[in-house]
């Protein structure tokens, strides 16, 4: 399942590295969408950085279209904010973990505010352990 998996996003990412190549996006537009995406999911830059292991500087100036990024970190940044990379290039292409997104979302319905903040304090903590552990 999990190779099926990376072998969905590697064909994504090349068709997505082709259309990017061909369209020629400006990176504004790309940066502008990012940060569009991350307030929409109430994080800040800097809480951005933290789950995808970039710096906060970095993260804005990709925001502010100062730096383009390559494929892998703009699928990497749409991932954490649980877009695709066709969400960034305005394509309509539906997210693979939607589903997932909707069971959680499902499950978090009859929570608490703050309920709702510990269990996303936990996740970012596990991502981070996850993470650390598949680099090291």
């Amino acid at each position: 399942m999990e190779y099926t998996i990376v072998i969905h996003y590697v064909i994504i990412v090349i068709v997505r590295e082709a259309q990017m190549e061909e369209m020629k996006l400006d990176s504004r537009i790309l940066g502008n969408r990012i940060a569009d995406m991350r307030i929409s999911r109430g994080l800040t830059q800097f809480q951005l950085a933290e789950l995808t292991g970039l710096s906060r500087v970095y993260i804005g100036y990709l925001e502010q279209g100062k730096r383009c990024g390559t494929i892998l970190t703009y699928l990497d940044i749409v991932s954490v904010l649980g877009y695709s990379l066709n969400d960034l290039v305005g394509g309509s292409y539906s997210n693979p973990d939607s589903e997932f997104i909707s069971e959680l979302s499902l499950a978090l319905t009859d929570c608490q505010g703050d309920e709702k903040e510990m269990i996303v304090r936990i996740f970012r903590e596990m991502l981070k352990m996850i993470r650390m552990y598949h680099r090291g």
